[in-house]
């Protein structure tokens, strides 16, 4: 059962992640959920409101060390950026549903796969994309199940965080494409 932490526990591993460390043979620790966390990053041609929001989210990610379940938080937060991104990319494009209809979560991903703005090559957890990009059609369907899952009140419990923190950050970045090229590595 959860319970409201005592003062003198606030900066303490909540214990979950210390169980997660001992099931999993892993070390994670403030540092290292911290450094993970830093190398995920937005393109530069990300709208600064988008940035503030994923930011937000990675911040919550790194409070789960003392709060493992502030994680289902973390992953609510990406699919709400996820969409925030969405919406802010059809309205660039002049992509709009008329007064009548509110785009939904599955609205939006339609159009991103339709108009190849995301792609599956442009996921990092998907090692051999194929051009038919069956994890980006799949989105339709299974994130607005997440979302809704999410939002309407659940008792689901996982810590995974980095892997949604990931996801989020590369469907943004393919949505909004470097102005910039990148600096050759050192």
């Amino acid at each position: 059962m959860e319970k409201f932490k005592e003062f003198s526990e606030i900066l303490q591993p909540d214990i979950k992640t210390i169980q997660m460390r001992t099931l999993t043979g892993t070390r994670p620790d403030l540092k290292g959920t911290h450094y993970s966390l830093k190398k995920i990053t937005l393109n530069d041609g990300v709208p600064e409101e988008l940035k503030n929001q994923f930011n937000i989210a990675r911040n919550m990610a790194l409070y789960c060390h003392f709060m493992y379940s502030l994680a289902p938080e973390v992953q609510l937060k990406t699919y709400a950026v996820i969409e925030f991104a969405l919406r802010l990319r059809a309205e660039e494009e002049n992509i709009f549903f008329g007064e009548k209809r509110k785009p939904t979560l599955q609205n939006f991903i339609d159009i991103a796969v339709k108009n190849s703005w995301i792609i599956d090559s442009g996921f990092r957890h998907i090692k051999e994309p194929r051009e038919s990009n069956p994890f980006s059609k799949s989105l339709r369907e299974s994130l607005p199940q997440l979302r809704n899952h999410q939002a309407h009140g659940s008792n689901f419990l996982t810590g995974d965080f980095l892997h949604h923190i990931c996801i989020c950050a590369d469907f943004i970045n393919q949505l909004f494409p470097m102005k910039t090229p990148p600096e050759p590595e050192k």
